[in-house]
């Protein structure tokens, strides 16, 4: 390439240019509230980073293109580039061409500067009770055993799009998915509260978890009756798993095993196994701290600090704040 070209190539793709032509297109009308048309929508979704459209790309629907581009970072430490999102309204003809200069987008989102540049953004509808589908944008942070970040792009009802942070999650980048035919697309990933809650990373075995969007906000719902054959599987699978444990740590594949039997509608009968099988001499996760302390770095003092006599007490606890089971149900800590 000529020198010069290099040079612009590099400067455009910095400043999320070489993205705005369309990589997959659909372009369909936009649906009314109540279209039948909305709730049949077939998602689209794009990955870019190293392996695959290192440059982003675009895609159309239902009246939204998103544009997925990197630059890097204005520092210029490392290499690093931070993945940007752009929401524009579909022009009527599929390569009309967007000028970053002239013409403003919907919505610009820019994430968080990586050395490892994976990302995805998916057209998908989360909520059907808004007049369009979203626009989820998920990138790969970086770091042992870390972290997908999704944000969640709505449009209210005064027709402005608003972010929704869906949260961090363990793993690569991560798309929605319809885990039961029929019943929507959720967020399908594993509750983390269980990783390093009772043993490390490698010796937890955190339960399934749904997230569903409901208006502004993202909510947990892995108790829905449609579910429970998912957490069925799981449970046999997080059974499998403790059969074939031999020594070390063992609370962190019992928090699991409990979680899933929870949801499964079996607490009952994986209860005596924790209090059976746990280490009696393991101290991990039997301090526990407000949720705003836990996960918010405040410094909220000793005294808030809860201790747990056991670690079939600590689990309960969690189970209990988690929402997996009701108040009214009393695990036992002790045989």
């Amino acid at each position: 390439m000529v020198p010069w070209l290099a040079l612009l190539a590099g400067v455009c793709a910095g400043l999320g240019w070489l993205a705005l032509g369309p990589l997959a297109t659909t372009l369909k009308p936009r649906f009314s509230k109540g279209d039948q048309g909305l709730a049949d929508f077939e998602p689209l979704l794009l990955r870019a980073g190293p392996d695959e459209n290192p440059s982003g790309g675009s895609l159309m629907a239902a009246g939204i293109r998103a544009d997925l581009s990197f630059r890097v970072k204005s520092d210029g430490y490392g290499g690093q580039q931070q993945p940007v999102l752009r929401l524009w309204p579909a022009a009527a003809v599929e390569d009309t061409p967007i000028s970053l200069l002239t013409d403003t987008p919907l919505l610009e989102h820019i994430g968080v500067s990586s050395g490892v540049p994976n990302a995805l953004v998916q057209i998908v509808e989360l909520d059907a009770d808004n007049n369009s589908p979203e626009v989820l944008f998920s990138q790969y942070s970086g770091g042992a055993h870390c972290c997908a970040l999704v944000t969640v792009f709505r449009e209210n009802d005064q027709g402005a799009w608003q972010a929704v942070d869906a949260g961090a999650f363990d793993g690569g980048v991560l798309a929605a998915t319809e885990p039961v035919p029929g019943y929507g697309y959720l967020l399908a990933t594993v509750d983390n509260r269980f990783l390093y809650r009772f043993s490390s990373y490698v010796r937890s075995s955190p339960p399934l978890q749904f997230l569903a969007l409901q208006g502004d906000q993202i909510v947990d719902v892995s108790d829905r009756p449609h579910l429970r054959p998912l957490f069925e599987e799981d449970a046999k699978r997080q059974a499998e798993r403790l059969a074939s444990h031999r020594g070390g740590q063992v609370n962190g594949l019992l928090a699991g095993y409990a979680a899933s039997h929870a949801r499964a509608g079996r607490i009952e009968e994986a209860w005596p196994v924790v209090l059976q099988r746990y280490d009696r001499d393991s101290r991990w996760g039997l301090d526990s701290y407000p949720n705003e302390c836990e996960y918010h770095g405040r410094d909220c003092g000793q005294e808030t600090v809860m201790r747990h006599p056991n670690f079939p007490s600590a689990l309960a606890a969690l189970l209990l704040e988690a929402g997996y089971i009701s108040e009214d149900l009393v695990l036992a800590d002790q045989p």
